[in-house]
């Protein structure tokens, strides 16, 4: 075989067939170290800064491997770069057949009988849209979502999708011809499979059955890992999910009426109850009126529980094939129903890694009870990094120090990486040139009450000299909307606040509209990618720590210190490293781009902690004054 230096060379396999490739020392550093990995049954971590070429760096190893192997992303963009675009050409380079898929989780697929049996029970279909999923379901071949030229309103799609809850698997009449199950089957016999992280890490927590059988992982972006691995073990109890339960329910089943009304109370008392402690997030244990209230929803859910197991025969709406198919019918439904239970026990009675917590949603002021482990470590050790024989770590924003020395202990603490082969492969681009990144003076305090009227004159001033073209980020709703309505009428661009349109609408507006500005929450880039010069300048309000006063950060640091460790060293600076790293990879993702990050936090300059994060960052220049600016936005 090909010495792996001879793929990446001038005049080898990947330049012959990538128009404008060009050698880069970090990508074949990368994937040297990657196939050594693979060989030797390491795992590897590897921070491949913006530009090195990551996915190249993997994918050659990856194939040359002739092993199974799943690749996680955290991104629906970089999925289908990959299935689309990365993969074919590597195949085509070094001319290795392989088979590939790209495997969605079950609701993104359309369920042929949940179609059957809406079209059955309806004349006319319901709404415009859901007639257009009519059409569409009878001509597609995958039944994937994505092909819907629209996204559907979830309460409708949740009526056609091929969600585990309704499947009665190989009792269902159309069970061969399943859109989910003949792609899963396609999984199992490809070379490589393609997943966002969400499915693979509800596939680790459910001890398998949703991805095949595999050799090595490649869980590209890995700066979210922790964060989806602790979703993946969230247990949740809410409006939402109580409506999912019963709309099942009344699918299958022919349900008496006062379950619909009981829920209905005990869910306005519980919410009523942790509406009574203020704040978006906080422990349940600081809110006392909440223990009666569960206890209610328990009791209507034991009742429920009951009443299925009497009548799950009985109460079918449609006659099942056999018997083996209602009691399947039965389990999918107790299903739902145990583990909302098991949810108020775990809140009531949390292990010692475990916490729970309330949650008011942003986009409806409704509530909800949370349960999950705040720390991961010891189940990814367990599960992931004990069971598979090499697993490689990347992503452009995952050290958190500005030295190779101990660059990765952030991260192999929060996700149980006990010994890896480690990489900081540096990005080609020439940030002194390419980027600048402001930083207010010393006195420019977010903790100031008059905060907001003292950064706005500097927002005002770095969106003319950048000609808008920027995110304006803040770690809170109320100073976003303090700042906005101070600048609003001022800004001579085109200007949009979260929350005016769903997400998907102001990121697409903020493409296609020139010189566009949005004001929006700091969480708000995670995840987003704008390619070119449509974003310039990134504004931060301040230092991007996360919130002491979110229950799990809090559950984290207070582990730490119990440890002997500062929560803050520890936690919150590497934390607010990464999540200013990410700013940079936004804003220059060619060697013809160029961007500012505008750092309005004063702390920054004037404290220990802000020159460490400083220093961690990619080599901008920094500048002091805004006037240094004149010409870089030419």
């Amino acid at each position: 075989m090909t010495a792996i230096d001879e793929v990446f060379a001038p005049g080898g396999p990947i330049e012959k067939s990538l128009a404008g490739f060009e050698a880069r020392p970090g990508q074949l550093q990368m994937a040297q170290l990657i196939e050594r990995g693979f060989l030797e049954g390491m795992h590897t971590i590897v921070e491949a800064g913006t530009g090195v070429g990551k996915s190249l760096a993997y994918l050659v190893p990856a194939l040359r491997s002739g092993k199974k192997i799943v690749i996680s992303t955290g991104t629906i963009a970089l999925q289908e770069q990959l299935y689309n675009k990365d993969i074919p050409l590597v195949t085509q380079a070094l001319d290795i057949p392989a088979r590939v898929t790209l495997l969605k989780g079950r609701n993104h697929y359309l369920c042929k009988q949940k179609l059957e049996n809406m079209r059955a029970d309806r004349l006319l279909a319901p709404s415009r849209k859901m007639q257009q999923m009519w059409e569409w379901g009878a001509r597609t071949q995958t039944g994937d979502r994505a092909e819907l030229p629209f996204l559907p309103a979830y309460d409708e799609w949740e009526q056609l999708d091929a969600d585990a809850d309704d499947c009665v698997g190989e009792y269902c009449e159309h069970f061969r011809e399943c859109f989910f199950f003949k792609k899963r089957d396609e999984a199992k016999f490809a070379d490589i499979v393609i997943v966002n992280h969400a499915l693979f890490f509800l596939d680790l927590a459910m001890g398998g059955g949703l991805l095949p059988p595999y050799d090595y992982v490649i869980l590209d972006e890995a700066h979210q890992c922790e964060r989806w691995a602790t979703a993946a073990l969230t247990a949740t109890l809410s409006r939402g999910t109580i409506g999912r339960m019963m709309r099942k329910l009344h699918r299958s089943y022919i349900v008496p009426g006062h379950f619909d009304a009981e829920f209905e109370r005990g869910m306005r008392g519980f919410e009523s109850a942790l509406a009574s402690v203020p704040g978006d997030r906080y422990p349940l244990h600081a809110n006392e009126s909440a223990w009666p209230a569960l206890e209610t929803m328990r009791d209507s859910l034991y009742k429920l529980e009951n009443w299925l197991y009497a009548s799950w025969h009985d109460a079918l709406k449609r006659k099942p094939q056999n018997d083996a198919e209602a009691e399947r019918r039965r389990d999918l439904a107790m299903r739902a129903i145990l583990a909302h239970q098991a949810t108020i026990e775990r809140a009531q009675s949390p292990s010692d890694t475990a916490i729970a917590w309330v949650e008011r949603s942003d986009a409806d002021s409704s509530y909800q009870l949370n349960s999950a482990p705040y720390d991961v470590s010891e189940y990814l050790r367990a599960m992931l990094f004990e069971r598979t024989q090499s697993v490689v770590l990347t992503s452009a924003t995952i050290a958190d120090t500005g030295s190779r020395e101990g660059a990765f202990e952030f991260l192999k603490r929060s996700l149980g990486v006990a010994e890896a082969q480690e990489l900081i492969a540096p990005s080609p681009f020439d940030y002194p040139s390419q980027a600048r990144l402001y930083v207010a003076p010393p006195e420019l305090n977010p903790k100031m009450p008059h905060f907001a009227k003292l950064a706005a004159p500097l927002v005002e001033e770095c969106l003319d000299r950048s000609r808008g073209r920027a995110f304006v980020l803040f770690t809170s709703h109320a100073r976003l909307r303090e700042v906005y309505a101070l600048l609003r009428e001022r800004i001579p661009f085109p200007v949009r606040l979260q929350g005016e349109l769903p997400r998907m609408h102001l990121l697409e507006w903020f493409r296609t509209t020139p010189n566009a500005v949005l004001f929006a929450t700091a969480t708000f880039w995670e995840g987003i990618d704008v390619v070119g010069e449509q974003l310039s300048c990134v504004i931060i309000d301040r230092l991007p720590f996360p919130s002491p006063g979110d229950p799990l950060v809090q559950a984290r640091i207070e582990s730490l210190e119990a440890r002997g460790l500062s929560g803050f060293d520890n936690y919150m600076i590497p934390s607010a490293i990464v999540r200013l790293k990410q700013g940079f990879g936004r804003l220059v993702r060619s060697k013809n781009d160029r961007g500012m990050v505008a750092l309005l936090d004063g702390r920054a300059a004037s404290s220990r902690y802000g020159e460490q994060i400083l220093r961690a960052l990619p080599p901008a220049t920094r500048i002091t004054h805004l006037d240094e600016l004149a010409g870089f936005f030419a």
